[in-house]
């Protein structure tokens, strides 16, 4: 008798093994992927690091890392730092000027960086550009352009690894100076047809008129500031 119900435990617990053996085999690989986080979640910067104020030997470091010998400090220019993509990383902005010798280089496809120009095509030049050819941004002789170095880890535009670079056009005119996009969001409320904020902005005029240098999410966008502030909305 007892080796009889023995025998009916031990058929049990076999039973309850093969089961569990089963489920597992079934949800197993569900279990182990990778669950996407829920619609509409935020991640955090990956990395927000508060890095001591450039030394002139850094911006010259970088500066030719990211374009080598095509470009050259303006002089009495400023070096700018900011969150200017807005990834959490410090990021470098400093006016300079084309090595002219090397126009074909810097305009080259394939180089390691984009030309853009900050303003649009009917405001930035006379000639617009005929339907059908390039309207791509180019370097000429003489241009005073903003090279911007988007930073990579902690160390940001520093490190070795950010060689994500841009030469914009008109981007440089005076204040020239960095800002938090939330300093500026108070000032102008909405910005211009709802153009997102990424990161830091660069307060740059155009001619006479005041005002930013964002960037889009592809590229960096001159935008005016308004005249005057908007004014407060009254409370019901």
């Amino acid at each position: 008798m007892r080796t009889a119900r023995a025998a009916w435990v031990l058929l049990a617990f076999a039973a309850i093994a093969f089961g569990l053996a089963a489920l597992r085999g079934t949800y197993g690989a569900a279990e182990l992927a990778p669950h996407p986080p829920p619609a509409g979640a935020v991640s955090p910067p990956p990395f927000l690091v508060r890095l001591p104020p450039p030394t002139a030997a850094e911006v010259e470091h970088g500066l030719r890392r990211a374009f080598g010998e095509t470009i050259r400090r303006a002089p009495t220019s400023r070096a700018l730092v900011g969150d200017f993509n807005g990834d959490g990383g410090e990021d470098l902005a400093v006016p300079v000027r084309p090595d002219e010798e090397r126009l074909a280089e810097l305009n080259d496809g394939l180089a390691n960086w984009w030309v853009q120009d900050a303003r649009r095509e009917s405001e930035s030049r006379s000639d617009l550009v005929p339907v059908g050819e390039s309207s791509l941004a180019t370097v000429e002789a003489g241009d005073l352009l903003l090279a911007v170095i988007h930073g990579y880890g902690a160390r940001g535009w520093r490190d070795e690894r950010a060689r994500q670079s841009y030469l914009i056009r008109h981007a440089t005119g005076a204040p020239f100076e960095a800002r938090p996009r939330a300093a500026l969001l108070r000032y102008v409320g909405p910005t211009p047809a709802g153009a997102p904020l990424a990161g830091d902005v660069i307060l740059a005029s155009a001619g006479r008129r005041a005002g930013f240098v964002q960037w889009t999410g592809a590229r960096y966008e001159w935008h005016p500031l308004p005249s005057r502030a908007p004014a407060p909305a009254r409370a019901p």
